[in-house]
């Protein structure tokens, strides 16, 4: 081939190379126009993703997966996009600070054994007020070495037998421990060239939030709670001060996010908005000589390597984070918006703080699972809804348990031996008239020490064995007793500061409707038929005096439910709304000489203190509590909007009780294991307490039997 022919050649070739470079930027141009992302991938860069590798310039390739080595704390990105603020992964504000720790029962307590928090670079503990204009002392800070030892100084609870207890602010745990503060100084303006590294002995208090133990992911709210330490007589400083945590008015919140390797190790990732007041007195003839000051600021400390997701989503979404890990132990997490998951919060006490997808509704507990023995109460399911509509709720006076032993005879009587009656904080009895006008004497009663006894001033009827006769104004028993009414008093108004505590003994009448005797489940009215006590010649009273009761024209009616645990102890719900009247004379020489008067109102006692359903239904439907006993003792509570019955024991629904309706109704109750009663059988439930007990069946025979049938209303 001529030279001339080999030129014509590559200038073709040539010519093609360009016209195909040429077609490929224009194809990437029409992406570009088109909007489409262009080579963003994960890249060795800071970012772990490609620069400038979108087509819109207000658009950043950010990483949306990334892979974490918890041991080494290396990290990279496995997927990039484009986003403006979209949902993406955010990497930890201090690099290369890893954590791993050996399990402690299921997870692992903070502050984690073996790690050690610290500050990002750019965010430095700062020395400022008191130094001249213009000047700084910055600090890297790292904070290591936590132990546990028989004195913590800075611990709100004794430490002798440890440094972990429940509770705490959060309702999970609270720690305590000792640790090393090493604050790494560099000074600036006036004080540029000064260099110094001072250890602090620092204690600390940390409280934590409910967790799933042994959950292979174990995300909770945490704060720091106590921070302190000094040191004096240092060449620097005659004294060096670092005080935080929320308890001593300097707000220190935080996260944690617990994840467990092969082989049962976890990697934590854990931070506090630490705010901070550090305090300096210069030593003489120090750089600091003649300076003092005390600085506020806020920090992040934080360890080990774990990413975070954040930015914006489509209405009703949340960016959240998906952790999965590994065999070789490293964690990938990715970045996604989902809709909210409305369920129970780690720990069980409380549903999680959602948004709704629908604008009005809140995440509220439709089930909860209460412990009569202990009085505890955890959730079991929540769901969106209004929060004004039915749903599980405590009880209005908190843990107040009340559990009895079966007496022989298949039933507890009133008042239960060994509980106590007690009104809800926030609705106290009260002392107002006679005394000064806006004033009041509020009282926490607690009801306790029931007791037969051979003389009841209070009773109605003689003296009776076990203080129990038949009938009453229910038609069940009649019950005696004395008791201990104890009064916690607290002045309001012009008796502000006014505190005290009066014991009264109190007897008591309890009248109660018939109940089906060894039934598993016993729900019946009661009524407090009459109750009086009295003290006289007290310090600050010539006379306290308490009258309730129905027969003395203060209606007090109540409820009851017994509900049999496995074992044979007997649950016992029950609440009296006492209508009461406080008679008073103040003593000569007391806070209420000059005083005196007659005080009524309504209260609701209440022991056993179970959740209950509450809150409004569609039209035509009411809200349901359904009870489930366990084998474990605990009983749980669900609420569910039914439509109610209109004609108790009509189960075929043609408006009359007749005997086509017994087939359907022996189906519903041999059929009915504590599971919720299901709309097809809710008119079973004859005396619509949300159970279905023996009584049902009583109440449903009588109500074949009786004449005329006029029961349901006509067609």
């Amino acid at each position: 081939m001529s030279r001339d022919m080999r030129q014509s050649f590559a200038r073709a070739e040539a010519i093609s190379l360009v016209l195909v470079i040429l077609a490929i930027c224009g194809g990437l141009a029409a992406q570009a126009r088109a909007g489409v992302i262009v080579a963003c991938e994960p890249a060795d860069t800071v970012t772990g993703c490609s620069m400038n590798a979108c087509s819109e310039p207000t658009d950043t390739c950010l990483p949306w997966c990334v892979r974490n080595y918890p041991h080494s704390g290396q990290w990279e990105a496995l997927s990039c996009n484009c986003v403006r603020t979209e949902c993406h992964a955010l990497p930890p504000v201090v690099l290369g600070n890893p954590c791993v720790v050996a399990d402690q029962g299921g997870t692992v307590h903070l502050p984690p054994t073996g790690c050690s928090y610290r500050n990002p670079p750019a965010d430095p503990w700062q020395i400022i007020d008191g130094l001249p204009p213009g000047s700084t002392v910055d600090s890297q800070v790292t904070q290591f070495n936590f132990t546990c030892s028989p004195a913590v100084p800075v611990c709100s609870f004794p430490t002798m037998g440890g440094c972990i207890t429940p509770g705490g602010t959060l309702n999970g745990e609270k720690t305590c421990a000792n640790s090393n503060f090493q604050m790494a100084m560099t000074g600036s303006g006036a004080l540029a060239g000064y260099n110094r590294v001072i250890q602090l002995p620092v204690s600390l208090e940390i409280h934590a939030a409910p967790r799933s133990l042994f959950s292979p992911v174990q995300d909770f709210d945490t704060d720091m709670f106590r921070m302190f330490g000094q040191i004096t007589g240092d060449p620097d400083f005659d004294l060096l001060r670092v005080t935080a945590g929320t308890d001593f008015g300097l707000p220190s919140p935080g996260k944690a996010a617990l994840t467990q390797l092969p082989g049962g190790h976890w990697a934590v990732d854990s931070f506090f908005d630490i705010t901070y007041r550090i305090d300096f007195v210069g030593s003489p003839g120090g750089p600091f000589g003649g300076m003092s000051g005390s600085t506020t600021g806020t920090v992040r400390m934080t360890t080990g390597n774990g990413w975070t997701c954040d930015g914006r989503c489509p209405a009703g979404f949340e960016c959240v984070s998906n952790r999965t890990v590994n065999p070789d132990g490293s964690i990938d997490m990715c970045c996604e918006c989902v809709l909210p998951v409305c369920e129970p919060a780690p720990g069980n006490l409380m549903c999680t703080s959602v948004t709704c997808p629908t604008p009005g509704m809140e995440c509220v507990a439709t089930c909860v699972r209460h412990d009569p023995g202990t009085g505890s109460t955890t959730v079991v399911s929540c769901d969106c809804r209004d929060p004004e509509s039915c749903h599980a709720q405590e009880a209005l006076v908190g843990s107040n348990p009340c559990l009895v032993p079966d007496g022989g005879n298949g039933t507890v009587h009133l008042p239960p031996t060994g509980c106590s009656y007690r009104n809800p904080p926030n609705d106290p009895w009260q002392i107002i008239d006679g005394l000064p006008p806006g004033t009041t004497i509020d009282s926490a009663v607690n009801q306790t020490a029931f007791a037969c006894v051979p003389m009841i001033n209070v009773c109605s009827f003689p003296p009776a064995p076990n203080c129990l006769l038949p009938g009453g104004s229910l038609g069940g028993e009649k019950s005696c007793s004395d008791s201990s009414f104890q009064m916690t008093m607290q002045g309001t108004g012009a008796l502000a500061g006014y505190n005290r505590f009066v014991s009264i003994p109190v007897g008591l009448e309890i009248h109660t409707a018939p109940r089906m005797v060894g039934a598993p489940v016993q729900s019946f009215d009661t009524d407090m038929f009459r109750m009086f006590g009295q003290v006289i010649g007290d310090p600050d009273f010539d006379l306290l005096r308490i009258v309730a009761g129905t027969d003395f024209g203060l209606p007090s009616p109540g409820h009851t439910t017994l509900t049999q645990v496995p074992g044979g102890n007997w649950a016992v719900d029950s609440f009296f709304d006492i209508t009461y009247r406080i008679d008073f004379v103040g003593a000569p020489g007391g806070p209420l000489a000059g005083m005196s008067g007659s005080t009524t109102g309504t209260v609701r006692m209440s022991t056993g203190s179970t959740p209950v359903c509450a809150g409004v239904c569609p039209p035509g439907y009411q809200c349901f509590t359904h009870r489930t006993v366990n084998m474990d003792g605990t009983i749980d509570y669900c609420c569910e909007c039914l439509a109610p019955c209109l004609c108790p024991g009509d189960m075929n629904a043609d408006n009359q009780l007749n005997a086509l309706d017994i087939q359907g109704f022996v189906s519903c109750y041999v059929s009915y294991f504590g599971s919720p009663i299901p709309q097809a059988c809710i008119c079973a439930d004859v005396n619509e307490d949300g159970i279905f007990t023996g009584q049902d069946v009583v109440l449903f025979v009588n109500r074949l039997l009786a004449t005329p049938k006029t029961q349901c209303p006509p067609m």
